[in-house]
């Protein structure tokens, strides 16, 4: 069996900006026992459709379909967050609802603020063994 450990981050649900500035921000997942129930659910789905033979050309992989796929709420780096495409709650410049509509200083500040874990998962089964928070510089 091969552990295979990679770090993901949370989209962004809601955020505040004040006065040019981030004043708060709230990603999809906030610890690290919801983001594991949120990709264990994620894993039983897969498999259920694999066993219904919902991937007839190619089989499902654990990062393609389970973590950035349709079913899934998290990115792989704090970049792909910033340009994800989905509607956010951003309140305090109402011209942007979403995240890489708004300028490149509050940009910047929201990647220093955006938090990430380290997901232990097995290769062969895709069990969720260990998901710690990743320590923001």
């Amino acid at each position: 069996m091969s552990v295979e450990k990679i770090q993901v981050y949370p989209q962004i649900n809601t955020m505040s900006i004040a006065d040019g500035k981030l004043d708060a921000l709230v990603q999809e997942y906030e610890n690290t026992k919801d983001l594991k129930t949120a990709i264990e659910d994620w894993v039983s789905m897969v498999k259920k459709y694999d066993s219904m033979g919902y991937y007839p050309l190619v089989k499902p992989e654990f990062i393609s379909e389970v973590l950035v796929g349709a079913l899934s709420n998290i990115k792989l780096n704090k970049e792909a967050v910033i340009a994800d495409n989905n509607y956010q709650n951003i309140s305090g410049y109402p011209q942007c609802n979403r995240v890489f509509q708004l300028p490149s200083e509050i940009k910047i500040q929201i990647l220093k603020r955006l938090r990430g874990y380290f997901v232990s998962y097995q290769t062969d089964n895709w069990e969720i063994l260990i998901i710690e928070p990743i320590d923001n510089p």
